[in-house]
């Protein structure tokens, strides 16, 4: 867990950002946060290939931790959609976040430590790019399992580096260069954060850490180029996972 003042500095800089983002999409700078749509569709693509399309068909109830001001769960067809994130009050404020959204999702606030759900009521949990977010991360996969029934499934993704770039990127964060990522994962951190908690992936994808260094080698923006310099460029590691218990296939 990491310190309550370790945790304020990273909500500060989430608020910062998409209240920058914000102003860009009213400027017409920047595009509507497709991104969103376009994830939505990669992980019904990969849940149609598991042979679990039936939680694409509408039917499904889906609940998305750490959704940010939209989420991918807008764009995933259920019968029960919730978006929550600890910084949805600061997202309602905003009407150009809040019409990008989908009326039929339901946004609560709340932390992926203490989420305001009832146990087992999900069939589908999603948390998109966010577990290196949190302030309590055993807490979040607690959460995150009891809100889920026994044969809910769990969706993850996070950005991970290599095992240089987990220590490169550790200290930067001591030295307050990124407050937005309290916690740096590698691929072997992330299988080993479900394995600890009881999931067992059907589907787990590594994304290229060389296809990541050279687009931020030819970056247009500064930082980007850093990132590339100091070793410490993101891959995507996605997984689909299950609950790991007897009985359960």
């Amino acid at each position: 867990m990491v310190s309550p003042g370790r945790w304020q500095r990273a909500q500060r800089y989430e608020r910062d950002y998409w209240s920058s983002v914000a102003t860009s999409i009213a400027a017409g700078s920047v595009s509507q946060l497709n991104w969103y749509q376009w994830r939505a569709e990669e992980l019904a693509r990969t849940l149609r290939a598991l042979g679990l399309g039936p939680l694409t068909e509408g039917q499904a109830r889906v609940v998305e931790v750490g959704s940010g001001p939209v989420g991918i769960v807008g764009f995933v067809p259920a019968a029960e959609r919730v978006a929550i994130d600890p910084l949805e009050p600061h997202y309602a404020s905003n009407p150009t976040l809040t019409a990008l959204r989908n009326p039929l999702v339901e946004y609560r606030p709340g932390a992926v430590e203490a989420l305001p759900c009832d146990s087992g009521r999900y069939d589908l949990a999603i948390i998109e790019n966010c577990i290196d977010h949190v302030r309590d991360v055993d807490a979040a996969m607690r959460e995150l399992k009891r809100v889920l029934n026994p044969t809910g499934l769990l969706y993850i993704t996070v950005n991970c580096r290599t095992r240089w770039g987990f220590v490169a990127h550790q200290t930067l964060s001591r030295l307050r260069v990124d407050a937005g990522h309290p916690y740096t994962f590698t691929p072997h951190r992330a299988r080993k954060l479900l394995r600890d908690h009881g999931w067992r992936p059907l589907q787990l994808e590594v994304g290229s850490y060389r296809d990541a260094l050279r687009a931020d080698l030819a970056g247009p923006e500064l930082s980007d180029r850093l990132k590339g310099l100091l070793g410490i460029s993101e891959f995507l590691v996605s997984a689909v996972a299950r609950r790991d218990e007897p009985g359960l296939n």
